[in-house]
């Protein structure tokens, strides 16, 4: 069966190409080019998503902001919403559209990047953040082999999500802090690496220990969706739960707001709080 038809970029690689030969697009792409990102692969750890994602869905302490692109343009252009400021290249590649973006700003962290199109979207979280990155796309489209094989479609939307951390007067200490072993006498009584997660996230977490879930890996459908959560749920319950660091939920509104999107089955709402609970987790470290 023939793929739907898709509308003909505005600009095609050929304009494109003819375009990056002003000065301020050479320039740009050049840096671009030139970060590690280019040459080690895409950094930002990438999850299927619903067109409609947002990291401020469960984000009750307000700490969070969004800077939302929409429609994303080809070719080089800076936004901003007054605050933060970043640089995208949309262009197509011989393996379909591609984006790449730098933080043009200073002062804000961003936690996580989701891009869409129609059809459905891909969030890319950085744990801990990054100031730039490249190759981000969705998934190829099946059956459309016009010039490339299943090349990456174009990207309608694109959403910073990010925080400022040395203004939103709070704390958190991230996953790979906590799982470290040098660190785990920091663990806030009454957690140990052997405290099983069903005992506070219930019947819907799988039967594991507090350290297992911490080195989940993800992957797909909801199995794929809890693991995801999970290691950040078990980070925010320690944060929570520590004395020394200003967590902006408390140990209970963790456990429900877990338990909550567990109970849901729904592979979104638990993606969803786990973009929250990962960039709550990346508010700075105050412990040692």
């Amino acid at each position: 069966m023939n793929a739907p038809s898709r509308r003909k970029p505005a600009r095609t690689l050929t304009s494109f190409r003819r375009f990056l030969s002003t000065v301020t697009a050479t320039a740009a792409l050049g840096l671009v080019l030139s970060m590690p990102a280019h040459a080690t692969g895409t950094i930002g750890t990438p999850t299927p998503v619903d067109v409609g994602l947002s990291c401020k869905d469960f984000d009750t302490a307000g700490i969070l902001s969004e800077l939302v692109i929409n429609p994303l343009p080809d070719g080089v252009q800076a936004h901003t919403d007054g605050v933060l400021t970043v640089d995208t290249i949309h262009f197509e590649s011989t393996s379909g559209w591609l984006l790449y973006w730098e933080q043009l700003s200073t002062g804000q962290s961003i936690h996580s990047v989701s891009i869409s199109d129609d059809n459905g979207g891909v969030l890319y979280s950085y744990d801990p953040p990054v100031t730039s990155d490249a190759g981000l796309h969705l998934p190829a489209a099946p059956g459309f082999t016009i010039l490339t094989n299943n090349p990456y479609p174009h990207i309608s939307r694109a959403s910073f999500c990010y925080s400022m951390p040395d203004q939103t007067g709070f704390e958190g200490c991230t996953l790979g802090y906590w799982k470290v072993k040098k660190h785990h006498d920091s663990w806030p009584a009454p957690f140990t690496i052997n405290t099983s997660l069903q005992s506070y996230f219930g019947s819907s977490a799988p039967d594991v220990t507090f350290l297992t879930a911490l080195n989940f890996q993800g992957g797909p459908g909801v199995d794929g969706g809890e693991r995801i959560l999970l290691k950040q749920a078990v980070a925010s319950l320690l944060n929570a739960a520590s004395s020394g660091v200003d967590f902006p939920l408390t140990t209970a509104q963790v456990i429900q707001q877990v338990t909550f999107a567990l109970d849901s089955g729904d592979r979104d709402v638990m993606i969803s709080l786990s973009a929250t609970l990962d960039a709550y987790n990346n508010q700075g470290c105050p412990l040692n």
